[in-house]
């Protein structure tokens, strides 16, 4: 789920923001947009954004009917557009007969059902249905992308444009390119497999420095301690408040500490794919965090911490996400630092 504030004027224009709300060129996809009413001035704002693979979007909205009602009902959600995003148009119609059915688990008054066949400035798009009290167009084409408030927000907050495509995020999230010879990668790997927490306050304060460093200065050393840190919630959440207090440079810290842990340590890299989620969210990057934290929970679904990260996104609470990570990280720096 990604979240996004903006007063509905086109389709064309909610297609054009689409991009950089979600972090990414979404292909094949469905694509609902939520919106929320304002009686005083008679208009609806665009909230939320739910983006489903195409082919499985059916499927996976009738299984999930319970929790996806309950996201609905508990945000308040009032009215909703689907953005089928396909060139199949037999396969958009079909998803406009469901979404439009008694089966459908939207509970928000749909207002209209769009297709486009990908988006780009000028592509044409149509609506497959409309809602009985719309004065929308039956058609139109897609807004210039490169101006939309949405882009301009996340080039602002990121200094990055939108991916080519969600795979174009996996692809980075799975990335072990970490810039290490290959003879110290394994000692340091090694190290954190075997660190086990000393028992003297004074050693584990120095790592937890050690490791925070590398916000500033980048270094292999760094990543090693940061690495030992995330072996233990007692150093972990410390230095996820500190991560969260420079959330930009702590997310490209995050990152290249991700792409240290090897495939072969799953948990390990779980919390790091969950970690990278929530400074993507802390910086702006709803879309690159919703893809990071269910990626973290598929790479191992045993760990506590990606899964509560997954949670609060999927109930649209990414907004809350890293306030609630940095309080608790930072009352355990107190813990860790108190006399």
């Amino acid at each position: 789920m990604s979240t996004y504030s903006q007063t509905l004027t086109s389709h064309g224009e909610i297609l054009a923001n689409i991009p950089g709300i979600l972090g990414f060129y979404p292909q094949n996809s469905l694509v609902l947009a939520f919106f929320e009413r304002d009686d005083d001035t008679r208009s609806v704002s665009l909230g939320p954004l739910a983006r489903f693979d195409l082919d499985g979007a059916i499927q996976q909205l009738t299984e999930d009917r319970d929790k996806f009602t309950a996201w609905t009902e508990a945000l308040d959600l009032d009215v909703v557009a689907a953005y089928v995003i396909t060139d199949d148009m037999v396969e958009a119609d079909a998803v406009a007969h469901f979404l439009c059915s008694e089966d459908s688990p939207l509970h928000s008054e749909v207002l209209a059902v769009i297709q486009t066949s990908e988006i780009t400035a000028g592509t044409a798009w149509c609506a497959m249905y409309l809602h009985s009290n719309s004065r929308e167009p039956q058609a139109g084409r897609i807004s210039d992308i490169s101006t939309s408030a949405a882009l301009r927000q996340m080039v602002n907050d990121t200094g990055e444009l939108p991916a080519l495509s969600r795979e174009e995020i996996e692809t980075r999230l799975n990335s072990t390119e970490h810039g290490i010879s290959a003879a110290e990668h394994k000692d340091i790997i090694e190290d954190a497999l075997a660190y086990i927490p000393p028992l003297f306050r004074d050693v584990l304060q120095r790592e937890y420095e050690q490791a925070a460093a590398g916000m500033t200065q980048p270094s292999a050393r760094a990543i090693r301690s940061a690495l030992k840190c995330f072996t233990t919630p007692r150093l972990r959440d410390p230095l996820l408040a500190a991560l969260l207090e420079e959330p930009q440079a702590g997310f490209k810290f995050a990152e290249q500490v991700m792409r240290a842990v090897p495939t072969s340590w799953p948990g390990m890299r779980a919390q790091l794919t969950a970690t990278v989620a929530v400074l993507a969210q802390a910086t702006g990057q709803t879309g690159l965090a919703g893809v990071a934290a269910h990626r973290a929970t598929e790479i191992s679904s045993k760990e506590t911490f990606p899964s509560l990260v997954a949670k609060l996104i999927d109930i649209g609470e990414g907004s809350r996400l890293a306030e609630v990570v940095h309080e608790g990280g930072a009352q355990a720096r107190v813990q860790l630092f108190e006399d």
